[in-house]
């Protein structure tokens, strides 16, 4: 599977921006309805992931567990009620794919139309 959304300088459709301190960048909801993968290759414990669920329903996004070292046990199911946001930062040593085609990605697989807002915090 290839990387889905990508890390860039600055935001589009498929990519999420790296921020730097004091400088304002915009940042773009990217939806996505089935699974996808998520680059990690920069500061990878300070990527804010915010999950927008806008639908009437409630929605699970499922964060696969990665194939390094660290990726033993289960995936993770976070619940996102109607109209809410949630926010999470990944431990990327867990969910992080370190050999295959997704390689420095976490795969997501959501249950619904799920907008995803990504952004790199400064180091």
């Amino acid at each position: 599977m290839a990387i889905d959304i990508t890390r860039a300088a600055s935001a589009s459709a498929s990519a999420y921006p790296i921020l730097k301190l004091n400088e304002a960048k915009e940042v773009i909801p990217i939806a996505q309805s089935s699974a996808f993968t998520l680059e990690l290759t920069g500061g990878d414990y300070k990527t804010v992931i915010l999950m927008n669920n806008a639908g009437s329903a409630s929605a699970n996004v499922v964060f696969g567990v990665g194939n390094g070292i660290q990726g033993v046990g289960a995936s993770m199911t976070v619940a996102i009620g109607s109209s809410k946001t949630k926010a999470i930062v990944l431990d990327a040593g867990y969910f992080k794919n370190v050999s295959g085609s997704d390689k420095n990605a976490v795969k997501i697989t959501p249950s619904g139309s799920v907008a995803f807002t990504v952004a790199e915090l400064p180091q």
